[in-house]
């Protein structure tokens, strides 16, 4: 399967939406409460993307991952580090979210959003990346281990009504992936 990577833009909102909510459904089936994961909303997912890619800090890339056929698959977003959270992130740009359905894992699309999201960083100046990840996580975790990335400090979360701990992965410096 071949996959080509374009800037996100406003038109793509509901495809990422519909990405965001399955993705988020098979990640976490294991990890979060089906109920919680039963009430995800495309139709809402798409009104958050339409009001975030129509104002959008120059700083942050959002990208979405298409199918040879044009069907968006995946999508990542990140740029300078958010000050959310009770521990901070310690990095000077952050991925502040990458998702793929399951049919496209293990196929090289992950890496190559997340190579761009660093090649975006490294031409704004950045010398550090990272992300939150559920501790739970295992196969996200092992990607971003093979990437370089490495295990930093602990939060707790409050995430659809249940307490989750987030890891962070910082990538220092930040690599350059082909």
């Amino acid at each position: 399967m071949t996959f080509r990577i374009d800037p996100a833009t406003v038109a793509d909102a509901e495809a990422i939406a519909r990405v965001h909510v399955q993705g988020w459904r098979e990640s976490y089936k294991d990890l979060l409460n089906p109920a919680s994961l039963a009430g995800l909303s495309v139709e809402e997912r798409a009104a958050m993307w339409k009001e975030g890619l129509a104002v959008r800090d120059p700083g942050t890339l959002a990208l979405v991952g298409r199918t040879g056929e044009g069907e968006a698959v995946g999508f990542a977003i990140g740029g300078p580090t958010r000050s959310e959270g009770t521990v901070p992130l310690g990095t000077e740009a952050e991925i502040y979210a990458i998702y793929l359905l399951d049919r496209v894992k293990r196929r090289g699309l992950g890496r190559a959003l997340m190579a761009g999201l660093f090649a975006h960083f490294v031409r704004r100046g950045f010398a550090s990346a990272g992300l939150w990840v559920l501790r739970d996580n295992g196969a996200a975790r092992r990607f971003y281990e093979a990437l370089g990335g490495e295990a930093g400090p602990e939060q707790d979360l409050e995430l659809r009504g249940q307490t989750v701990t987030e890891i962070a992965y910082r990538f220092a410096p930040i690599p350059v992936l082909s």
